[in-house]
């Protein structure tokens, strides 16, 4: 709950300042003007159990890998199959399929421009996805849909507003995190439960 009212905030910020149908003026600016834009090279069965580095595919949930390709802020984008155009942040070691995308910042872009970037395209590239058609039944994104990804960009919009994408990208994180230790948790000590190897009534609260 804490999160979808989170990204209400983005939406509505969006909305208002960043949307090419918002009216801010500016220059009409595409994503490959700040960002690398790259697939992974490996197949979905490449994943491994407790791997150390998150395995981003096209599916929602991450998988493990032992391998890494980038390490840092990114936005990644899944670019086939039910979910394509699902939009993520990850700071940290990963790796990809070969048919999601991630977008990192050139080096000479202020570090905190990938957070309302990542809003940008969480926000705006699913209905784009969705109202358009690419192949026949099943949609998917090819490298210009990002490339060619547009945005108002205005400076004085930018600077002001870039620290507010950026605590709501890190609160969102920060609390996915959390749920991710959580479950895993909940998923190590449940099996010792049911077995008894573990018994709740020795445990001091």
């Amino acid at each position: 709950m804490l999160n979808n009212n989170l990204e209400q905030h983005a939406d509505a910020l969006y909305q208002e300042f960043f949307s090419p149908k918002s009216g801010t003026q500016g220059k009409i600016a595409t994503l490959d003007e700040y960002c690398s834009i790259f697939t992974g090279k490996k197949n979905a069965n490449a994943s491994v159990d407790c791997g150390q580095y998150k395995f981003f595919t096209c599916a929602p949930d991450a998988l493990q890998i032992d391998s890494y390709i980038y390490d840092g802020n990114a936005i990644i984008v899944s670019g086939n199959g039910a979910y394509t155009g699902r939009t993520r942040f990850y700071n940290g070691r990963f790796d990809l399929y070969q048919r999601t995308y991630a977008c990192t910042l050139l080096d000479n872009i202020n570090p905190d421009y990938i957070f309302p970037l990542y809003w940008f395209v969480k926000l705006e590239l699913s209905k784009k996805i969705m109202g358009g058609t690419r192949g026949s039944a099943i949609p998917y994104i090819v490298m210009n849909d990002l490339a060619k990804f547009e945005f108002i960009y205005n400076n004085e919009t930018f600077a002001q507003y870039m620290p507010i994408f950026k605590t709501l990208t890190e609160t969102i994180q920060a609390n996915e995190f959390e749920n991710e230790t959580l479950a895993n948790t909940r998923d190590s000590l449940l099996p010792q439960l049911m077995s008894g190897e573990l018994d709740v009534s020795k445990i001091d609260l």
